[in-house]
């Protein structure tokens, strides 16, 4: 990627380009004016089925941010490397991305697990902007509080210290006492159970046993097993489908009791038209709730129309607004750039005194021409507005989902304010 025309800065756009939009080059150099995006995302592996329709999410937001642009200005290229869901091998692509393509900013991994050793062995040493459109971890929040990010991550979905608090409450409110947890032993799975753990017994609810498990497992007899001892009225599984689509199939076979509480991302209808939906009459799904806003609609309708998948599942729309805040940060700065000022452009683009703009194409135009005329824009994304707080974390309220009717609908509506009165039950 190069570093010194294409872009024009957007303090002296309005000076050489007189009325044209910030990021327009000159013909001239538009041949030679493409900008790459990189992404590492879990494309194979226990997350695969999570990264590939999060990819093609993020790939269609670059697509049409470039198509934006115009023929006569600088496009962008969506560069997305497989993870393998395995952290070193995420490592080694972030640092080829980096070093062998110049990428200055990055669409982070699904997994916590990932993301830690990419930030702290690969981005935030080379100045790489990350936005993750998962990666829950408490943790992060951690590096952010002690400076360890440098400002250099943001991601789309809540943190594990809210959206656990609110599946507490969940899982409380549909009349579950005790619940017996199997959680994937990574960074997120043991974050979530401890936030889970305080805030559900906080409400007056008790902790059947907490079995860990390794991913890949041929088979997980004994961690159910384990899992049913001291006769829980329900079990919390904390997995990746892959993983939990075996799990799940042995708490069937053992005969455990038939109520359930799943967290984002197990929200996905190949996970429950796999296993059959009559097993999931009383099991709840939490998911950060989007707010009707014409981003959802227009990305819904536009990803069907490029892929001819669903645009229905975890991370579509996280994974669509981190591609598209990367490519709009860019133009806002005047080009691609160092992650430092990259980050900057970020907070910008969403702030809440810009004109809102939304997604697709026509509304990726209006962004453009407001910013060449140096005005401010707020991009209101398919998660709904965006508001990153001092760490690059994002608040949102969360809705709890069952299948009725064959597909997945919100029954039920937890607030931030429901998650901050938990919160202080725990102080």
């Amino acid at each position: 990627m190069g570093k010194s025309k294409v872009f024009v800065p957007l303090a002296v756009a309005g000076a050489v380009f007189a009325g044209s939009a910030v990021g327009v080059a000159p013909p001239a150099q538009a041949q030679d004016c493409t900008y790459t995006i990189g992404s590492v995302l879990s494309l194979t592996g226990s997350y695969g089925a999570f990264g590939v329709p999060i990819s093609k999410a993020a790939e269609l937001a670059v697509e049409q941010v470039s198509e934006a642009v115009g023929d006569s200005g600088c496009k962008f290229k969506y560069d997305v490397r497989d993870s393998q869901t395995q952290a070193s091998v995420a490592v080694d692509a972030a640092r080829k991305l980096i070093d062998l393509n110049g990428v200055t900013a990055i669409v982070g991994p699904v997994s916590s697990g990932i993301t830690a050793p990419l930030l702290t062995s690969a981005t935030i040493e080379k100045d790489v902007l990350v936005i993750a459109r998962a990666s829950t971890s408490s943790t992060f929040t951690g590096m952010g509080r002690r400076g360890e990010t440098k400002g250099l991550f943001f991601r789309t979905l809540p943190a594990d210290s809210l959206q656990a608090v609110a599946t507490a409450k969940m899982a409380w409110d549909v009349g579950l006492r005790k619940i017996a947890i199997i959680n994937l032993n990574n960074d997120w799975g043991n974050n979530n159970v401890a936030e889970f753990v305080r805030s559900f017994e906080a409400l007056g609810g008790g902790i059947g046993n907490i079995v860990p498990y390794n991913a890949d497992q041929a088979s997980y007899r004994s961690e159910v097993n384990k899992a049913l001892e001291g006769d829980p009225d329900s079990l919390y599984l904390l997995s990746a489908p892959q993983d939990g689509t075996k799990i799940f199939r042995d708490w069937l076979r053992l005969e455990g009791p038939a109520k359930y509480v799943f967290p984002q991302g197990m929200n996905d209808s190949a996970f429950v038209d796999t296993i059959g939906h009559e097993f999931f009459t009383d099991a709840w799904f939490i998911s950060p709730g989007s707010p009707d806003t014409p981003s959802l609609a227009q990305m819904e309708a536009d990803y069907q129309a490029r892929w001819d998948l669903s645009p229905k599942g975890p991370g579509r729309t996280s994974g669509y607004d981190s591609g598209a805040l990367i490519a709009l940060a860019m133009i806002s700065a005047g080009g691609a750039t160092n992650g430092t000022t990259l980050a900057k452009h970020v907070r910008l683009i969403t702030g809440k005194e810009g004109e809102p703009v939304y997604a697709g194409v026509e509304e990726f135009k209006k962004a453009i021409k407001l910013l060449g005329e140096g005005k401010k824009i707020r991009y209101v994304g398919a998660t709904g507005p965006i508001d990153f707080d001092e760490y690059g974390d994002v608040s949102v309220p969360f809705v709890g989902m069952q299948i009725r009717d064959g597909d997945f609908q919100n029954v039920m509506e937890i607030t931030l304010a429901d998650v901050q009165k938990i919160k202080e039950l725990t102080q």
